[in-house]
């Protein structure tokens, strides 16, 4: 304590200065933070609930940042896909083009009628009549009938029944009365040696062999020189069935005749024996149409060809298994191979490429991305392993684009592989969009507790400004007015002097 004793004037003025002063260091403490509440001192509720908000929104700031980066690892996850399905196809299309070249070219050991091999025989799955030169076959000839037009001719032995070889039935069919060299259709050796060639010897002369006991025996039931419509063309053929079976793999059995399910021409027989590794090509053997039976066989791996059934005899084949080696093996289905194993490598080194930030999702990578604190919500992202392997593709080592069923496979395979990309970028694709909204939902609740916080305890500079200019003023006049009170108390003392 002084000891000075003050006036109640002169008191009253300084404690007024005294407040004024207080008022006026915390609204410009306002004013220079630009917040009303500074510290728990000023207003604990509000400082401690806009310090939670705050924090909260630093942790969620930290989540968005997080999904931004799993967004880009999805995106190029997705990019990866979108590109590997463009390679797949490419794969694809050389598949299809090595399937729409010519097979490899298979010879084999015939069968003949008893069912044993016989390597100097016809060629198996001929329907062209052939006769084997070396004297391994030999026939009864006794009712072989040939068609023209409206006429029947029939060939009879020139002697007593007994086996003979090929040029003694050549010359049995053109010394018979309206054939051979003056007739309407002359017998001879094809080019081979093997066969028997029907030549008409009239451009508008239309023949046909027809299904006796002889002419199966021979080999040539149902020639004919002008139709492709095989009921006509083989007599017989209805109503009977072929059933085939390559290299010991799916067997398909065909049913010939009129009805819906059967077959009736060769374009059919073609579409029904597609997927089973027999192929039918239709040839000119003079003036007749021949169907032969062929598989496309691996190169340098031998071949089997199995026929039975019904049809056989019209067809003039036998039933058994024929076995070759494939000679002749197609080199542009070669070159398509090489090319398709290229594409499994590029798709192998895609697959590793398709990473972001050391995750990639299709190398067996996966993404868990939390969009709260808790870690409560969130969303698992599962990758998949897509290299050639893990789309079910495999590098081919052997001469497998040389077989058409192999191809056939691999053409499912790829098929399947295009079904699951697919699949996998829609997948990518649903958790991208997934992950957008939550960013921009987190984006939003960022911003809605920052603005929360910021209203507990910003100072509106409006009205602090206004407090300040007051209090400025209230203590300019409270120094006025002390400074009145202070000459006041010196009039007294005036009358002292």
């Amino acid at each position: 304590m002084s000891g000075i004793s003050l006036s109640q004037g002169i008191r009253s003025v300084l404690a007024s200065l005294q407040n004024t002063a207080t008022q006026l260091g915390v609204t410009q403490n306002r004013m220079a933070s630009g917040k009303r509440v500074n510290s728990a001192l000023d207003n604990p509720d509000a400082f401690f609930t806009s310090l939670s908000l705050n924090n909260r929104a630093s942790d969620l700031n930290a989540l968005f940042d997080n999904i931004g980066q799993a967004q880009n690892t999805l995106k190029e996850a997705s990019r990866g896909v979108t590109a590997l399905v463009d390679l797949v196809q490419s794969a694809k299309s050389l598949a299809w083009q090595a399937r729409q070249t010519p097979p490899p070219a298979t010879s084999y050991a015939a069968i003949d009628q008893t069912g044993s091999a016989d390597a100097g025989a016809e060629a198996a799955g001929s329907v062209t009549g052939n006769v084997d030169t070396s004297g391994g076959f030999a026939a009864v000839v006794n009712g072989l009938q040939i068609q023209v037009g409206a006429t029947t001719y029939t060939v009879h032995q020139a002697s007593a029944p007994a086996t003979e070889g090929i040029n003694a039935i050549i010359a049995d069919i053109n010394n018979t009365a309206g054939l051979g060299a003056g007739g309407a259709v002359t017998a001879g050796l094809d080019a081979t040696g093997k066969y028997i060639k029907l030549t008409a010897n009239s451009t508008d002369t239309s023949f046909s062999v027809l299904g006796s006991a002889a002419a199966t025996a021979l080999g040539i039931a149902g020639q004919t020189g002008t139709s492709t419509n095989l009921l006509q063309a083989v007599s017989g053929l209805s109503g009977t069935s072929l059933t085939v079976q390559a290299n010991g793999g799916t067997v398909k059995t065909v049913n010939f005749g009129n009805g819906g399910a059967q077959v009736s021409t060769f374009a059919e027989l073609q579409a029904a024996l597609a997927g089973s590794g027999v192929s039918a090509s239709l040839t000119q053997n003079g003036s007749a149409q021949n169907v032969t039976l062929d598989v496309a066989g691996t190169t340098g791996t031998q071949n089997s060809l199995t026929t039975s059934g019904s049809a056989l005899g019209a067809l003039g084949l036998a039933s058994g298994t024929a076995l070759g080696i494939a000679t002749n093996p197609a080199s542009n289905r070669a070159s398509y191979q090489t090319l398709y194993n290229d594409l499994l490598q590029q798709i192998d080194a895609l697959a590793r490429d398709s990473s972001y930030n050391g995750v990639n999702l299709l190398q067996g990578g996966s993404l868990n991305v939390r969009f709260n604190e808790s870690g409560g919500s969130a969303l698992a992202i599962a990758g998949v392993s897509y290299d050639s392997a893990g789309l079910g593709l495999s590098t081919l080592s052997g001469t497998e684009f040389q077989s058409d069923s192999t191809i056939d496979g691999i053409l499912a395979a790829l098929d399947a592989s295009l079904t699951a990309l697919r699949g996998q970028d829609s997948k990518f694709g649903s958790s991208l969009t997934t992950l957008l909204i939550r960013s921009d939902f987190t984006k939003s609740s960022v911003n809605v507790l920052q603005t929360g916080a910021d209203a507990l305890v910003l100072a509106d500079t409006n009205e602090e400004g206004a407090n300040l200019l007051a209090l400025e003023t209230r203590q300019s006049l409270s120094a006025t007015a002390l400074s009145l009170t202070a000459q006041s108390d010196q009039a007294i003392l005036k009358l002292f002097h």
